[in-house]
């Protein structure tokens, strides 16, 4: 058996002491205090029921918050070792209303006890699912949470007016760790009016490992996003490595992984993926970014990206020590402008600024467009200089070569030009500016004299605004532009003025093939529609003023151009729009409202050429004509066809000397006898080489849901008075129309001859059918006994005239007589006086 040692302090002058009564009393008293405690707690635990203080939360949340909470599911609640909550089915409503405010299908939330002690927060688990939170804030800023964010009622302040901390009476902050969070189902519907944002976003799973400060944890995330302002909608998922840094407010995300799909900011069909290592330090500000690898699929417009990448090796920024550094950029899109292929790259080796010192290379690039419209440019810079407050890359220099092919046998436009300016960065303000900009182009065609432009010019931008001021010469005629923006707010505001002593556009337009295109073909089917998107007004706001002396676009030729125009809240109002052009004047107003797709014109056109105002504008030929045109129409709709369908407002004209084309009247009515024998109507087609003259001509139309009705035409010739009433179908493009044509009491004029057979008489023509090829059909049979009835009055007239001595009524007319019944009427007063003397 093996003696014990026995520590020296136990040993008394006769050996080991054993211990005194009274301490091993005392530490039994211990003992059996602690197991009673821990009985009476175990007691407490087993016999504690939460759900019983449901109706105190109830009624707690009813008194203080104005709110109803509903709490339809059990409460589960333990104490040791973990201090754990599970609730589920609950409800609260809005403050003062009975709407819905958040609901939660289950949550759980356990804390490890002992931890809090030792002033530590180590939650063991977060879970929560069905989460459904509604979240408003009005202009003024006042948000539906504000009173559950205030201290609770009659809670005082801590001393000195100081706020209340979460941190503890020592003063040391809670240390946050927590083992786990679970996600699932978690709604917001948002709507700020003060930052213009609403929708919907919704995660539908989160999962994460340990989050406590500086520890790295996996994060995998899935959610969805459906944003009305901005414009947002789709698919955000991926999974990172995560590293919270509590002290910095900043995290670190290692073999980042995330995507998105669908569609932001006007940009359709997004596909991006983004690869590699991020970090961000918001105290100091500070980004940090390796093996970034970004590839993009996109739609804007025309536009559309394919497999196209952007790759960073290494990107720092620290504002605090003024240094910035970038190491192998490269940036390849590959896609299709319009229909044609498009490629484009960017190579920026190496940028390394470090305050006042500043090293670098030059960076390189391409761009190549195909199809019709070919072009291929290069640009290049010598190497950067400079500081952190600015880095000059000096010597950019762009090439640009092309070719515009003319369709059909058009001969091809040769295109060749240059650009030249310094770069100027300004990394801690996030802005750039293009200093010393000098610009040339031209555009040489065989049959033309060539289109030179040199232009000179500035410009700088920064997230806050931007500014430009451009001057320069086409064609040694001067033009001028300048302007601002404001890129802070939402929408960004514009203030842009230009003004152009001669603008033609269509030197920038491919080529016109040399024969003519054929017309289609007339059909009752309507036209293939095309979508009207007034969106893009919602996007911008601001002031704009053009002022041309002459433009051309297309067929459109105008002098003396001006336009005036305000664009805020989705709603441009252009003031002024005048020009002279057709052989007159146009003075119009317009409006277009994006958020109800509406637009609006008011205009008057003065002494112009109306054949040439309805091929332009409506790309008809119908009329000839100088005179007045007025007009004061509105329409809605998303499309063209839906545009014209609802239609409506006034419009009027009044003409001199021009011609109705598509039949000549005079000509028709001249075969009147033949026509009247048959006792059957005449149709034809509206012909372009048939026409039938007026001196002057007045109509006035009303309009509504496409059609435009008109009862008051009133149209003048030496030999024809029109008059008539109808309507024409803008929307399905049809006419029915029937014009009333009568005869004058004269033999001068177009075709005036041998018409006396129709002489006061009202001939109908029914206009039907397309625009493009109009049935014109005189109504013979109509009029057929009234003609007969004429012709009998006129022979018994010649019989009286012949028993009476008196000469006919043809013969009398042609010796420039009196008329045939005064005439008549004087001779059977001589023949009554005779009987009676």
């Amino acid at each position: 058996m093996r003696a014990e040692s026995v520590p020296p302090h136990a040993l008394g002058p006769h050996g080991p002491v054993a211990m005194k009564p009274w301490i091993r009393n005392s530490l039994l008293a211990v003992a059996a205090l602690v197991v009673l405690l821990a009985a009476v707690l175990a007691w407490l635990v087993s016999t504690f029921d939460p759900n019983a203080y449901k109706g105190v939360a109830i009624d707690w949340m009813k008194t203080h918050r104005g709110r109803t909470l509903a709490i339809d599911g059990p409460i589960k609640l333990s104490v040791f070792p973990r201090l754990a909550l599970q609730v589920s089915a609950v409800k609260l409503s809005e403050k003062g209303r009975a709407d819905e405010f958040a609901a939660l299908d289950e949550a759980a939330l356990s804390v490890a006890v002992l931890p809090l002690l030792r002033q530590q927060v180590v939650v063991d688990r977060v879970s929560a699912r069905g989460l459904r939170l509604v979240y408003r804030t009005d202009a003024q800023g006042r948000s539906n949470i504000d009173d559950l964010l205030a201290a609770p009622d009659g809670a005082a302040s801590a001393p000195g007016g100081a706020s209340r901390s979460s941190a503890p009476a020592g003063g040391a902050p809670l240390r946050f760790d927590v083992s786990g969070v679970q996600l699932d189902d978690i709604r917001l519907s948002l709507r700020d009016e003060r930052e213009q944002l609403s929708g919907e976003v919704t995660l539908n799973s989160l999962r994460t490992g340990r989050l406590a400060d500086g520890v790295e944890s996996p994060v995998q995330l899935q959610a969805e996003l459906a944003m009305k302002s901005p414009a947002v909608k789709g698919r955000l998922s991926g999974e990172t490595q995560l590293t919270l840094l509590l002290a910095q407010h900043g995290v670190k995300l290692r073999d980042m992984q995330l995507g998105w799909q669908g569609d932001a900011f006007g940009v359709q069909a997004m596909d991006v993926r983004i690869r590699g290592g991020l970090g961000v330090d918001g105290q100091r500000g500070t980004l940090d970014a390796q093996d970034l690898d970004l590839t993009l699929g996109a739609s804007l417009g025309a536009l559309k990206l394919a497999d196209s990448r952007v790759q960073i090796k290494r990107f720092a920024f620290d504002p605090a020590s003024r240094s910035l550094s970038l190491a192998q950029l490269q940036v390849k899109l590959a896609g299709t402008q319009g229909g044609q292929p498009l490629a484009a790259s960017l190579d920026w080796p190496e940028l390394n600024v470090k305050g006042e010192a500043l090293t670098g290379s030059a960076l390189s690039g391409k761009v190549a467009l195909g199809g019709p419209t070919a072009v291929d440019a290069s640009f290049k810079t010598a190497a950067p200089g400079g500081s952190f407050d600015q880095v000059r890359v000096p010597g950019f220099e762009a090439t640009l070569k092309g070719s515009m092919k003319g369709a059909g046998s058009a001969a091809a436009r040769e295109l060749a030009g240059t650009v030249h300016a310094d770069l100027l960065l300004q990394p801690a303000k996030s802005a750039f500016a293009l200093d010393g900009l000098v610009a040339q182009l031209k555009i040489q065609e065989p049959s033309l004299q060539p289109l030179t432009l040199d232009m000179r010019g500035k410009a700088d931008a920064s997230p806050q605004s931007a500014h430009w001021t451009l001057a320069g010469q086409i064609n040694a005629n001067p033009f001028r532009s300048e302007g601002n923006a404001t890129l802070a707010g939402t929408p960004m505001t514009l203030k842009a003025s230009a003004q152009f002593e001669a603008l033609d556009l269509n030197r920038l337009l491919p080529p016109a093939a040399t024969q003519p295109a054929t017309p289609a073909p007339a059909s009752d089917k309507p036209a293939p529609d095309t979508p009207v998107d007034l969106s893009g007004l919602r996007a911008v706001q601001g002031e704009f003023s053009l002022r041309i002396g002459s433009f051309a676009y297309q067929t459109y030729r105008v002098s003396d151009a001006a336009l005036d125009a305000t664009l805020q809240g989705g709603m441009l109002r252009v003031s002024r729009l005048y020009g002279k052009t057709w052989g007159g004047v146009l003075d119009a107003t317009a409006f277009a409202d994006a958020r109800a797709s509406r637009v609006a014109v008011k205009a008057t056109a003065s002494n112009v050429n109306v054949e040439s105002l309805l091929k332009d504008v409506a790309k008809k030929d119908l009329l000839e004509g100088t005179g007045r045109v007025v007009m004061d129409i509105e329409s809605a709709g998303r499309s063209v066809n839906e545009l014209k369908a609802r239609l409506k407002g006034s419009a009027a004209l009044q003409l001199r000397d021009g011609a109705i084309k598509g039949v000549n009247l005079a000509k028709s009515l001249r075969q009147a006898k033949a026509a009247l024998a048959m006792k059957q109507d005449a149709t034809q087609k509206a012909s372009q080489v048939e026409k039938t003259d007026f001196s002057e001509m007045s109509a006035s139309f009303t309009i509504a849901d496409g059609i435009a009705r008109n009862t008051d035409l009133d149209a003048k010739s030496p030999f024809l008075r029109l008059g008539g009433a109808g309507a024409l179908d803008i929307g399905r493009g049809r006419i029915d129309y029937t014009a009333r044509a009568t005869v004058a009491n004269t033999t001068k004029g177009q075709d005036g001859a041998d018409l006396g057979a129709l002489k006061g008489v009202t001939v109908p023509v029914l206009l039907t059918g397309p625009f493009e090829a109009i049935d014109w059909r005189i109504q013979w049979s109509q009029i057929a006994a009234q003609v007969l009835k004429n012709e009998v009055a006129g022979k018994a007239e010649d019989k009286l005239r012949e028993k009476l001595g008196l000469p006919s009524a043809a013969s009398g007319a042609a010796s420039g007589a009196k008329s045939s019944k005064e005439q008549v009427k004087d001779q059977l007063k001589d023949k009554l006086k005779g009987l009676f003397k």
